[in-house]
């Protein structure tokens, strides 16, 4: 497992600094102690890359495996074809060359733990429970709709049975969330999910308890409008089950606004007491204190509310940022490079006000209360 995990950590420091402009704010070199449990900000799909080398690194693991960090994870990505069914962007080709591909034998290797949930499945899953079943009996009516449509379009035989759609050309629909109230039966299958959420959780509590370290998202998905929660309900029983000794948080912010790769900021620890109390609460208050603050965010905000983004919105954001001590861009601690940023954030807003929202939104909830 060593060298597995080793290289899997250099590759991913490898990716995160050829696709973004990476800034680690906090202590470059730390303990990770036995028992942390590590809470970190949702806000991209590639939020595993971009925290894991700053641990790794910083933590010096590759010095003591057995301080190692696990992670909690989506179960989704266990299952075959996660590389075709999940991504939103793909095009059809890619989806049908990705669908054969799978990572979930190899991801226990590198210590990644699923989190399943008993009463959502996918539809792929609900599809090789019952592969000789009608459509019409293994899926809700309007889902098998789409694969009927998607068949149309394509020029694909038509469906008839949950073997027929276990390929390539439905990924992305086989990847849509199907609740037990959408589709009851079979028993068997829920009962079966159920039973896996149980021993998942137990493994993660058991983790914990013995001295292990744990990487989790309480938001359980990025945000998809910038609001920083809110928090899942099973992190306040996996707290006071577990018993971990320290929380250790992390604040990941994006900032698409500028020329060249999106730049980002990922505030580490200091690690801290594990909440005593309204375990929920404490915690996103924590996330949201973590939340470093970017130039993009002051801009976004400025622009939708109507005004024009000037030196001194900006500097009066920094300096408060900094008397709440919450981690801040360090570029804009320096008047000069203060005003350089500026000057390029306001430039690339006119070519993305897509991202404008998202931005202002995570600035207003990193200072709202909990």
């Amino acid at each position: 497992m060593g060298p597995v995990y080793d290289a899997v950590a250099f590759g991913m420091w490898t990716y995160t600094n050829a696709a973004f402009r990476v800034r680690v704010l906090g202590p470059r070199r730390f303990e990770l102690a036995p028992g942390t449990l590590i809470v970190s900000t949702h806000r991209r799909e590639t939020d595993v890359p971009v925290i894991s080398p700053p641990l790794y690194f910083g933590a010096r693991l590759w010095r003591d495996r057995s301080a190692r960090m696990s992670f909690s994870a989506r179960d989704d990505m266990f299952l075959p074809g996660f590389f075709a069914g999940f991504p939103p962007d793909l095009s059809p080709r890619a989806r049908r060359l990705l669908y054969p591909l799978g990572v979930g034998r190899f991801l226990p290797r590198i210590q990644v733990h699923p989190i399943s949930s008993a009463s959502v499945a996918r539809v792929g899953e609900l599809a090789r429970e019952r592969p000789e079943a009608a459509l019409a009996e293994v899926l809700p009516a309007e889902i098998a709709a789409e694969l009927e449509a998607r068949a149309a379009q394509r020029q694909l035989a038509l469906p008839r049975r949950g073997r027929d759609i276990l390929r390539g050309d439905y990924a992305d629909l086989l990847w849509r969330p199907v609740s037990r109230e959408d589709m009851p039966g079979p028993e068997e299958f829920w009962g079966r999910r159920a039973a896996r959420a149980a021993a998942d959780f137990r493994e993660l509590v058991e983790l914990v308890r013995g001295g292990g370290s744990l990487v989790v998202f309480p938001e359980g998905r990025p945000s998809p409008d910038g609001e920083i929660g809110p928090l899942r309900r099973g992190l306040a029983a996996l707290v006071r089950r577990s018993r971990p000794r320290w929380f250790l948080p992390i604040g990941l912010a994006y900032d698409p606004l500028g020329a060249g790769r999106t730049r980002v900021f990922a505030a580490v620890g200091p690690r801290v007491d594990v909440p005593s109390a309204d375990v929920g609460a404490a915690t996103l208050a924590l996330l949201k204190r973590a939340t470093p603050l970017s130039c993009g965010q002051v801009v976004a905000h400025e622009l939708l509310a109507g005004n024009a983004p000037s030196e001194r919105s900006l500097a009066t954001a920094v300096e408060a940022a900094c008397d709440e001590r919450r981690p801040v861009d360090p570029e804009l601690l320096d008047p000069e490079r203060r005003r350089a940023r500026l000057a390029d954030a306001v430039a690339a807003a006119a070519r993305k006000p897509a991202e404008l929202p998202f931005l202002a939104r995570e600035y207003a909830s990193a200072r709202s209360s909990a």
